[in-house]
């Protein structure tokens, strides 16, 4: 199924970027109460219990997503996608960084290589070489060919010590389905043995 373009309304609480951090220092959207409001709170916590923290994340489809775990070294970084807002979920970009958090070290023109577990066939659009090329928006995304259990990843050039990563569904703001809500970040060394560093349950900011 091709893309949906969903009718887009302001939020007046939720902040220009969407950090799902859960390190030192970042900013975490909390829902509150049965009114939905959102509240934005500098922390200083750790995820000891996922459930109870990423439970509440708001992921926004139109800005990027931050995900930050304690460093450690890595050639191979997958994202691994449970579940989406709506059908198969879709990434306009997918990013790395390290400790120094200045350059995306899963950009192209850098030598690292995209991979997935699939990819919706039928769409030129959607491919996996846009996972990393650079370029936001709809038409240059990737979109998993199942709705859960799918995963992008991106091989470094060279192993190194990555901190984040980062994704967005569609930074041009013409889609806001299909956002990831339900994933985990793995590192590898080899590409074959993987150790999760973070996991996040959230939901679609609603915009």
């Amino acid at each position: 199924m091709e893309d949906r373009k969903i009718p887009r309304r302001n939020s007046s609480f939720c902040p220009p970027y969407s950090c799902l951090s859960l390190g030192v220092s970042n900013l975490l959207i909390l829902k509150l109460g049965s009114n939905g409001c959102c509240l934005v709170a500098a922390a200083i916590i750790s995820c000891f219990t996922t459930a109870a923290f990423c439970a509440e994340l708001v992921i926004r489809p139109d800005l990027p997503n931050s995900v930050t775990f304690a460093a450690q070294q890595a050639k191979f970084v997958r994202f691994v996608i449970h579940a989406s807002s709506a059908s198969e979920p879709c990434i306009d970009e997918l990013e790395v960084y390290d400790a120094d958090e200045t350059l995306n070290l899963a950009a192209q023109d850098r030598g690292s290589i995209a991979t997935a577990s699939s990819c919706l066939a039928g769409y030129t659009r959607h491919a996996i070489e846009h996972l990393n090329d650079g370029r936001y928006g709809n038409d240059f995304s990737w979109i998993a060919a199942g709705s859960s259990a799918e995963w992008a990843q991106v091989e470094l050039p060279e192993t190194v010590a990555v901190s984040k990563v980062v994704f967005s569904r569609d930074r041009k703001r013409q889609y806001a389905d299909r956002v990831p809500i339900e994933f985990e970040v793995q590192l590898s060394i080899d590409g074959k043995s993987w150790k999760t560093v973070q996991r996040v349950v959230g939901k679609a900011a609603d915009i």
